[in-house]
């Protein structure tokens, strides 16, 4: 009965761990079994009587400890992971619209990281950077740009001499500067130039035919070169020098010949005893520049605009006026390409003009007699 008992136990403990167990207890489960086994004898041979008696006795205190017995020392089972059916959690189901719609999502989500990845690559600087790249851009754009020096813009009026042991007169140009190189004769008329040929690193633009005006524009910051210009009815040729330089530039020069040219202005008064007649005299030529020699005192002019001037040197009186001198006579006089005269008169308190057929009387007297 002991032995029937033993058996029925033992089927009873491999079932209860076969349902609870893992792959791992069958181990365990064979080793309860071979101490089962040599607790009722070894070698297979049958026990005697009291074996069993005995060894159940020995056995039972362990058996009243642990309702299970032998089996109570086999490892349980690990839990099985809950679930969320198992924990009785409600999980909605999605639908198959909702899943389109979260796709729509995703597929949005990615395009605009794709858009940004690529707007990024391609302009990877942000507008505030942009605008401070272009300002650098700006001032150092400018700053390679900007003239090495501003020359100091004039304007000559000169006369040339047509002697031939006098040095040309120098034209001084400047680059990115146009100088406008204008040809007169003693009465202030234009002098027709025949041709014009030059030498040097520059850029001569000659007039059209009958015309009395060169453009000469230099193409090196520091070059010197030279023009020579035939004039009509003048059989010796004009030369000038031309220089180029950082701090001045003419920008219009006048050359004036001491000579009557074609397009000479007819005279007011015939030549019946009266020098009218330009000569070579420098003080005529610094007056009609507007810069009158160191010597000459300005007199008072009433009577008519601020654009007649007077000066009194060597005894003389220097005129300059846009309007023509009717009375008195004068000694020497030049006129301008503007229209400008200067007239070289003996002291005289009063002198009459004409302001466009209009006479016109003006006074003449020194600083210090004005009252």
């Amino acid at each position: 009965m002991k032995r029937l008992f033993w058996g029925l136990s033992l089927i009873a403990l491999f079932g209860i761990g076969c349902s609870t167990a893992y792959a791992q207890s069958d181990s365990n489960f064979d080793q309860e079994l071979q101490a089962f086994q040599k607790s009722n004898g070894a070698g297979g041979a049958n026990p005697s009587p009291s074996a069993p008696a005995a060894s159940a006795a020995s056995s039972a205190p362990a058996a009243a400890d642990n309702p299970l017995g032998p089996a109570g020392n086999l490892p349980l089972a690990k839990p099985a992971p809950a679930t969320a059916k198992a924990l009785g959690m409600n999980v909605p189901v999605e639908t198959p619209e909702q899943l389109a719609v979260e796709a729509a999502a995703q597929k949005k989500k990615m395009q605009q990281e794709t858009f940004d990845t690529a707007v990024h690559q391609l302009l990877p600087m942000t507008p505030d950077e942009i605008r401070e790249l272009l300002d650098i851009f700006k001032k150092s754009r400018q700053a390679a740009e900007t003239p090495i020096a501003d020359p100091v813009p004039k304007v000559v009026l000169k006369t040339v001499s047509l002697a031939p042991d006098q040095m040309p007169l120098v034209i001084h140009t400047s680059p990115d500067r146009v100088t406008t190189l204008s040809i007169l004769d003693s009465s202030g008329a234009p002098w027709p130039i025949r041709d014009v040929s030059w030498a040097g690193k520059f850029d001569v633009t000659a007039p059209e035919t009958g015309g009395s005006v060169v453009r000469i524009t230099p193409q090196s910051a520091h070059t010197t070169g030279n023009v020579s210009i035939r004039l009509l009815g003048l059989t010796t040729p004009v030369t000038f020098t031309l220089e180029t330089g950082l701090k001045e530039v003419d920008y219009r020069f006048d050359a004036r010949i001491p000579k009557r040219g074609p397009l000479a202005k007819p005279e007011l008064i015939a030549n019946d005893g009266l020098k009218t007649a330009v000569g070579g005299d420098a003080n005529l030529v610094q007056i009609l520049d507007g810069t009158p020699p160191s010597g000459a005192a300005k007199l008072e002019v009433d009577g008519t605009d601020g654009r007649t001037e007077a000066w009194s040197l060597t005894n003389n009186i220097y005129l300059r006026t846009p309007l023509t001198l009717l009375s008195p006579g004068w000694s020497a006089s030049v006129t301008s390409a503007d229209g400008t005269n200067v007239y070289v008169l003996n002291d005289t308190p009063v002198v009459l003009l004409s302001d466009g057929g209009k006479m016109v009387r003006v006074h003449i007297a020194a600083a210090e007699d004005t009252p």
